[in-house]
């Protein structure tokens, strides 16, 4: 297993010299080198199988790291583990593009010295951020009337009884 080193704040692969089969690497990257916000506090550790032929490069990554939230129910911070994957194709010509999927492939010239991989390991750390940020899955909320995080204490609010005007509708909805 290789370690890459950082050079210029991106995380690249050497593939010029590289022989052809199967290399491993393994690193270790500072979120702020990938340009991710505060959000992510901790290391990026990011593991890639690199299986070189003759006339293709497929590279499968796997990517860990956790963020910093806010709950979109109670507001409390919570901390959220992202763990995430993809691979990619890298052809040295574009005859071969028919049988693989556009999304995952990328035509480079035969001297291409490396892979730069800073940008897709960016975009799938950020993909793989939930759209609903919970802290649990049985998050209770705040009380909209006092504000009270109901998964510390109980509030002394009323339930809101609603418009009475919508009454008819509630009626149809429990039947």
């Amino acid at each position: 297993m290789r370690q890459v080193k950082k050079v210029n704040d991106v995380v690249k692969i050497r593939i010029s010299g590289l022989s052809i089969g199967i290399h491993e690497f393994h690193f270790v990257y500072d979120s702020s080198v990938l340009s991710l916000d505060g959000n992510f506090p901790k290391p990026v550790e990011i593991d890639a199988i690199l299986d070189k032929t003759a006339h293709q490069i497929l590279l499968k990554v796997n990517l860990k790291t956790s963020g910093r939230f806010q709950c979109d129910r109670c507001l409390d911070e919570f901390e959220q583990p992202i763990s995430t994957s993809y691979q990619i194709f890298y052809l040295y010509r574009s005859t071969e593009t028919e049988r693989i999927v556009q999304d995952e492939l990328q035509i480079i010239s035969p001297d291409t010295v490396e892979i730069n991989l800073t940008d897709d390991i960016r975009q799938m750390i950020l993909l793989s951020v939930p759209l609903k940020l919970l802290c649990s899955e049985d998050c209770k909320g705040l009380c909209p009337r006092c504000g009270a995080n109901w998964n510390l204490r109980l509030c002394n609010c009323k339930e809101d009884v609603g418009d009475p005007r919508l009454q008819g509708l509630k009626d149809l909805l429990n039947n």
